[in-house]
């Protein structure tokens, strides 16, 4: 199934097939070990593209619609992506702490909101961009 829609390369990046997109594999919060504001999110992201992150000076951040591509394949971005093992039901004696995840869009509101959306709900919000969110990390994408 992956080979059909999201290809892992050796390098670090994921080829989303059926978007002509290429993802980072990791995010943010995986590389830097901390949530971001949408303002910081930017600013890793242009520190990426100075620095040829995975050998490209391209990447941005992904819109609300890149990132739906994720809630029609939630197990698969769950694999590939978050390296978590399939999501188990909760109950008090397995509770572990975290919950959803979300990731910055490149789309704001009013010039200082931003979208949000988060995983694995789908739920897409809009928040100051300059509050830093629990939670939220950027997910590098560029155009094949």
């Amino acid at each position: 199934m992956t080979d059909e829609i999201f290809k892992v390369n050796k390098d670090g990046t994921v080829d989303d097939i059926e978007n002509d997109l290429q993802w980072s594999l990791k995010d943010s919060r995986q590389l830097l070990g901390k949530w971001l504001n949408w303002d910081e999110a930017n600013s890793f992201r242009l520190a990426c593209n100075e620095q040829n992150y995975l050998g490209h000076n391209d990447w941005r951040l992904p819109t609300k619609s890149e990132l739906r591509i994720f809630m029609k394949h939630k197990e698969l971005y769950r694999k590939l992506f978050l390296n978590l093992p399939e999501k188990t039901k909760r109950s008090v004696s397995n509770y572990q702490s975290g919950g959803e995840t979300s990731v910055w869009s490149s789309e704001t509101r009013y010039d200082s909101y931003a979208w949000k959306s988060y995983f694995p709900s789908g739920k897409e919000i809009c928040v100051d961009q300059s509050v830093s969110t629990t939670g939220t990390s950027a997910r590098l994408v560029r155009d094949l």
